[in-house]
């Protein structure tokens, strides 16, 4: 059969939830997992009157309605494939006010080929932590031209959740491991915005991390760059293996714009490395719901740049930036193109499956563009560290 990393994999799903404390930090994450379903739910993670449900990250715990509740194509408490196999390990680590479940499509899809994937809320970055602390720092004013709020808050702020995501990495490792059947090594890492950033820094924190895909990720000069915070001075790039790389990127990205990921793609360590832009796509064109995540960004910068019009960070350009989306690549092809292109990553670097293998040392932008995909691809791909561009016609 040929190898297709775009279609679902050959296992149900199942989805779990938990808690994870770290006690020597004090820290409690909750954890979504999901994993390879026993074959008697075969079908179950496909049908709607089977699908989990969940309140999405936005919402306080507790307050949702019936209008907010939202599925993911996995069943809730499955039963495990097989309790005794090994399985390799994914972390999937969301953005700056994001949450656990904003990348279902990604998590259930590679839980289908076989990966155990734990996704957790990155206390103190999560939505509902980064509303309460701009909150707390916006001025009871009229109008945001009398703001004279302080920049250090939100560098001293950003800092913090980049300590915080560093040490994560390896407790989450520690306790998938402790817990789950999960091998003990080989673990991939991947993510959006500060997850990306979290995907560049995982090898240097925990060696057993040897296969990458950062998702338009932070850390590269953009108009929030600010050398004070925690994107520019945590970001680690002295790496205990030679991971393999993949870096998917947007290439309208108003918030972390494409030039600066070019240039964090180019000072990453790993020999074997690959950045695939996707045509007409934006900052949130890497989580579930597009188009929602599109009207939000909007919203956000300008909230910021209300917040902050001095700085740190140039927020009022970034909110100009933004597009509609109607002017913008629509998601299920977004979505699409990341499935596959992070499934055969995955797959030829930690499974070591020859199909995709072979896959990945193909042109990715004519894969793409044989179903409507518009990307084009930038690779270094020897040990020379030759740079190679290609763009399907």
């Amino acid at each position: 059969m040929t190898y297709d990393p775009f279609t679902r994999g050959a296992h149900p799903v199942g989805v779990r939830s938990d808690l994870w404390t770290d006690t020597e930090r004090q820290r409690t994450l909750p954890v979504e997992i999901w994993y390879p379903a026993h074959d008697h739910h075969r079908g179950h993670d496909l049908d709607p009157e089977h699908w989990d449900t969940f309140s999405p990250g936005w919402v306080a715990e507790g307050q949702a309605n019936p209008a907010d509740v939202v599925p993911q194509t996995a069943v809730r408490n499955a039963d495990w494939a097989d309790p005794s196999a090994e399985h390799p390990l994914i972390l999937l680590i969301h953005g700056y006010a994001g949450f656990r479940r904003e990348a279902t499509f990604l998590g259930t899809h590679l839980a289908s080929h076989g990966y155990v994937v734990v996704s957790p809320d990155v206390v103190g970055s999560t939505f509902l932590d980064v509303n309460a602390f701009l909150t707390a720092e916006e001025p009871s004013l009229t109008s945001p031209a009398e703001h004279d709020g302080e920049p250090d808050d939100d560098n001293d702020h950003l800092l913090t959740i980049a300590q915080n995501r560093k040490k994560d990495i390896p407790f989450l490792i520690d306790t998938a491991t402790a817990t789950l059947p999960v091998r003990p090594h080989g673990v991939g890492v991947t993510g959006a915005s500060f997850g990306g950033w979290s995907s560049i820094v995982a090898p240097a924190v925990d060696d057993r991390v040897t296969a990458v895909v950062p998702m338009c990720p932070a850390g590269g000069d953009s108009p929030v760059a600010d050398p004070d915070n925690g994107f520019v001075t945590e970001l680690a790039l002295d790496w205990h293996n030679d991971a393999p790389t993949l870096v998917l990127a947007a290439d309208r990205d108003s918030l972390l714009p494409l030039y600066g990921q070019l240039a964090l793609f180019r000072s990453l360590p790993a020999t074997r490395k690959r950045m695939v832009v996707l045509a007409r796509a934006d900052h949130n064109h890497f989580v579930d719901d597009i188009d929602t995540g599109q009207a939000w960004l909007k919203e956000f910068a300008e909230q910021l740049a209300a917040l902050f019009p001095d700085g740190p960070g140039d927020w009022p350009r970034v909110a100009r930036s933004v597009e509609p989306m109607e002017r913008l690549v629509p998601g299920d092809k977004a979505k699409l193109a990341w499935q596959g292109m992070v499934t055969a990553h995955f797959d030829a670097h930690l499974s070591d499956d020859p199909g995709a293998k072979a896959f990945v040392s193909t042109d990715p932008d004519a894969v793409l563009a044989a179903r409507g995909i518009d990307t084009y691809t930038i690779e270094f791909g020897s040990p020379s560290s030759a740079v190679t561009t290609h763009r399907a016609r």
